[in-house]
């Protein structure tokens, strides 16, 4: 046996101590786990803005060769395990085009052992969360020219009615997929704050009011955003959809102020929020 022969020997017994350590503390981390869903009793399973806070800290910390998207991805398959652990987890996908990358995109952030389903229409997803047959829902981003724009039924202030609770993929990998494809995760379920947010609102008219108006009035009360898209619904009115920086929820006093400066013509509503995606470094 050569000299490189027993090296190579004894690194691969190194490899195999470090393997058993690293289950030893994935089973101590999930005894933690368990003891933190007694402590909540009940609630809850998901906490995007607590698993944004997990990644971006672990991303940052992660002095390795490896990518940041397969470190990403080794700490999303514990975070959907644990809330496994804690309760249901369904994750319901809208694909209209017969795309598999809004399953790739759902796949890789909830979980390889999660249950999904595939659905056609963002109207069904948007269902069978309200209907709780799915704790989140996977939805194409927004674009112009839609018949039925699914954010609309974001804003109907209904306690079964799903909000923005999510924006995939939270680190992009664009080596590891065909589709140039980004998706919004919607669930009944409040959203608790990262420390760096983006909220969605909803600006609906009785009047045809002009997107650059709209945009005014928001940077007026310090709600400065940008315009995502519109639904030109004949005499009905119109609804706009607007992206602004920060958590915003449905009691903030800045969306008063919007309403006063618009006057009865307009109202607004917070669609939710997601946690700014990680910009790797």
């Amino acid at each position: 046996m050569t000299t490189k022969d027993i090296d190579l020997d004894a690194l691969r017994r190194e490899i195999d101590e470090i393997d058993a350590r690293i289950l030893a503390a994935i089973v101590a981390r999930t005894e933690v786990v368990r003891r933190v869903g007694a402590a909540k009793g009940g609630g809850p399973i998901l906490r995007p803005g607590r698993e944004a806070k997990v990644l971006r800290k672990v991303l940052d910390g992660a002095d390795t060769d490896l990518p940041q998207p397969v470190i990403g991805r080794i700490w999303r398959e514990l975070i959907a395990a644990y809330c496994r652990l804690q309760g249901k987890l369904e994750v319901a996908v809208c694909a209209p085009e017969k795309s598999v990358g809004y399953w790739d995109l759902a796949r890789d952030h909830f979980g390889s052992a999660t249950r999904m389903s595939l659905h056609k229409s963002a109207s069904v997803v948007v269902r069978a969360v309200s209907e709780d047959d799915a704790t989140v829902g996977i939805l194409p981003l927004p674009h112009d020219g839609e018949a039925d724009p699914w954010w609309r039924y974001m804003s109907g202030g209904v306690d079964n009615m799903p909000r923005i609770i999510g924006r995939l993929p939270f680190i992009d990998n664009p080596d590891a997929r065909f589709e140039d494809l980004q998706a919004m995760v919607v669930g009944c379920l409040p959203f608790d704050q990262s420390g760096d947010d983006v909220s969605w609102l909803v600006v609906s008219t009785m009047e045809q009011i002009s997107r650059r108006s709209l945009t005014d009035h928001l940077k007026a009360v310090d709600l400065a955003g940008t315009a995502i898209t519109s639904f030109v619904e004949g005499g009905a009115g119109d609804a706009h959809l607007f992206e602004v920086d920060g958590y915003v929820t449905a009691d903030d006093p800045r969306l008063a102020a919007f309403a006063d400066r618009v006057g009865d013509n307009a109202r607004v509503s917070a669609a939710g929020s997601y946690a700014r995606p990680f910009l790797r470094s």
